[in-house]
C-alpha cells in the first residue's frame, strides 16, 4: 500500500521547484537595473514612472510615492525616454514639482493642480516659479475645484466660466 519511492521521488520534486522558486525569484531581484537614481514622477500610458537624470523612465512608481511629490503629464516619450526639451523643462521646474502644494504639472496647457482640486493657469513658467512662496497662503482662500490665473504680479484671478457651463 504505501509506496517509499513514489514519497521520495514527491518529496524531492516538491523541494526542486521550491528551489526553482527561488532561484527565479533571486534571479529577477538581481536582474534589475540599479544605479539610476528616481528624480521626477511622470505620467505615462496609465501609470506613473520615476525618471532618472538622464530622462530615461526607471520604474513604476508605487502608491505611496505620489504622496511625496508632483508629477508631470502630457509629455511625449519615445523609447522609454523623455526628450532633451522637457527634460530642461522638468529640471527648471523641480521647485514647484518639491512644493508640498502642487500635485500635478500640465505643461502642454501651462497649467498646474493644486491641493484641492484648484487648477491655476499662467503664461510663463517663471510666473509660477516667482510666485510659489504665495501658495500657502493663497490656498486658504481658494474656492476647491476652482480654476484661477496667475498674473505675471502674483496676483490670483478667479475664472468664470459661461452660464452655460456645466461643472
Amino acid at each position: 500500500m504505501y509506496n517509499s519511492k513514489k514519497a521520495v521521488i514527491f518529496v524531492g520534486v516538491l523541494c526542486s521547484l521550491c528551489v526553482f522558486f527561488f532561484a527565479a525569484r533571486f534571479v529577477n531581484f538581481s536582474a534589475k537595473p540599479r544605479g539610476e537614481e528616481r528624480v521626477f514622477l511622470v505620467a505615462h500610458k496609465g501609470r506613473l514612472w520615476w525618471v532618472g537624470r538622464s530622462g530615461k523612465l526607471v520604474e513604476t512608481a508605487k502608491a505611496g510615492d505620489v504622496l511625496s511629490k508632483a508629477y508631470v503629464s502630457g509629455l511625449e516619450i519615445v523609447n522609454a525616454r523623455l526628450d532633451e526639451n522637457s527634460l530642461r523643462l522638468i529640471e527648471k521646474l523641480k521647485p514647484a514639482l518639491d512644493s508640498p502644494y502642487v500635485v500635478e504639472v500640465l505643461p502642454k496647457e501651462k497649467r498646474v493642480l493644486l491641493l484641492k482640486g484648484v487648477s491655476v493657469r499662467f503664461n510663463e513658467w517663471e510666473d509660477l516659479l516667482r510666485n510659489l512662496q504665495a501658495l500657502p497662503e493663497a490656498i486658504k482662500r481658494m474656492e476647491p475645484k476652482g480654476e484661477y490665473f496667475l498674473s505675471p504680479q502674483g496676483l490670483l484671478y478667479k475664472l468664470r466660466g459661461g452660464d452655460d457651463e456645466k461643472r
